[in-house]
């Protein structure tokens, strides 16, 4: 099959991917409505780091204030552009693929390639969260691809300055991007592709770029988005209940990986060895050193195996393991078909929609509210009622490191007509029981979690 062929066979899929999900959007239980309402926040003038809390770096929510002052804040807006991230990053896994196996006979490693990111469980599940990964993996591959499809051209350097550009965005999207940077520059090496200049200049982009925040923001952007982490986030041994998403969902990445070293072992293959060592590599160190482990931080690793996968299949001889590439992928997608179904299906979104219809009924729109991220950053954004404190990161990882004491005087004081608790997750917590005693409990609503909703 002609190379163009296929190219145009997968953007219809990506395509006909794209219009599908876009139809059935709806909110999740995700930390993706912080994110969208930060960039509402910023869009109404409110600055990060310095009127509210954000872990962050900032290029997410000011692209998201951006389009929100394009299109108004949309929550169907912020998921699509993160759906098209996702689906960019499909096609940029085929490109990618197809430029690294050039001097391969089999000319369908590229495709595959494509075709096992797109059945991964971690692209089917999240491909429409906004949680800054997709973003980031997006640019990532972008900086690479232009360094690994212009490297023969004359005006390369200038090539390298820009793919240097784009790294330094996705790292400005998520930190965790920095990871992928040393194994990037071996893989580079490995395929004999000139990278000196991306290798010095990027990590001075990055440089000058943190002092551009430091300066715009100060102190509080290295104590929010470095410190925070340092002191908060991270420790020598993570624990263990903290991993399950990622084996649940990535035990196929690890599998995948073993079988390309084992070929690129026999193949003598060193470009396979490094595809699967930079993805295995990077979850590895994640998963070593940080405490809280979510899923969506491994997106970037997707596209490494994937290519490595395919490399794998397309070079291998050995029919065993040919078959057994598609096997542990269908295997993954029916052990995670719960989860699969959890963040897809848009019947788990009705107790979002009842509580946001409460919230407005009940309260006025200069009242503020208060409670649970997920669901208050939702209501939150869609009705415009303001967070008590502006504590949109209301997580009790954040609200114990800046001391619940003082938090709860803070909210206390900005007098929140709703409270919206899930499973005793601030009532546990001695300084904010005293304030949850001051409100009725108007409704509870049973599920995945449970939320129980207070009115002063």
């Amino acid at each position: 099959m002609p190379n163009n062929k296929q190219t145009w066979i997968l953007i219809a899929i990506i395509l006909a991917f794209v219009l599908v999900q876009s139809i059935f959007i709806h909110p999740s239980f995700s930390d993706e409505t912080f994110y969208f309402n930060t960039g509402r926040y910023i869009s109404n003038g409110v600055v990060p780091y310095k009127d509210f809390f954000f872990a962050h770096p900032p290029l997410q929510p000011y692209m998201l204030a951006v389009v929100f002052k394009i299109f108004g804040p949309s929550f169907w807006v912020a998921k699509v552009i993160s759906l098209l991230s996702a689906s960019l990053c499909v096609l940029l896994t085929y490109l990618m693929s197809k430029e690294l196996s050039s001097e391969l006979k089999n000319n369908k490693a590229s495709i595959i390639s494509a075709l096992i990111f797109l059945v991964t469980p971690g692209f089917i599940a999240f491909s429409t969260m906004g949680h800054g990964m997709w973003e980031a993996s997006f640019l990532v591959l972008v900086s690479a691809y232009i360094l690994i499809k212009n490297n023969n051209k004359k005006d390369f350097k200038t090539s390298e300055m820009f793919a240097a550009l784009v790294f330094t965005f996705a790292v400005f999207f998520r930190y965790i991007a920095l990871l992928y940077f040393p194994f990037l520059i071996l893989l580079l090496n490995v395929r004999k592709i000139k990278f000196k200049k991306f290798a010095f200049v990027t990590p001075l982009f990055c440089i000058l770029f943190f002092v551009v925040c430091l300066l715009i923001f100060g102190q509080n952007y290295i104590d929010q988005t470095v410190n925070y982490h340092m002191f908060s986030k991270v420790s020598l041994v993570a624990p263990s209940n903290q991993k399950m998403q990622y084996w649940g969902l990535g035990f196929f990445s690890i599998f995948l990986a073993l079988l390309s070293l084992g070929v690129a072992y026999t193949e003598k293959d060193k470009t396979l060895f490094f595809l699967a060592v930079t993805a295995i590599s990077v979850d590895i160190i994640m998963l070593i050193v940080l405490k809280l482990v979510f899923y969506h931080y491994f997106i970037i690793s997707l596209t490494f195996y994937s290519i490595a996968a395919a490399r794998a299949f397309a070079i291998s001889k050995d029919r065993l393991i040919k078959m057994m590439i598609p096997i542990v992928l269908a295997l993954s997608i029916f052990s995670n078909f719960q989860t699969i179904d959890f963040y897809l299906n848009p019947s788990y979104a009705n107790r979002f929609y009842e509580i946001t219809e409460f919230v407005e009924n009940e309260s006025l729109g200069e009242e503020t509210i208060f409670g649970e991220p997920v669901l208050t950053n939702y209501v939150s954004f869609v009705t415009g009622r303001r967070i008590a404190g502006n504590y949109l990161d209301s997580y009790m990882r954040h609200l114990v490191f800046e001391g619940t004491a003082g938090i709860v005087e803070k909210i206390r004081a900005d007098s929140p007509r709703i409270l919206i608790e899930m499973d005793s997750y601030y009532i546990s917590d001695p300084n904010f029981r005293p304030l949850f005693n001051e409100y009725g409990l108007e409704i509870q609503m049973f599920g995945i979690p449970n939320y129980f909703i207070y009115k002063r």
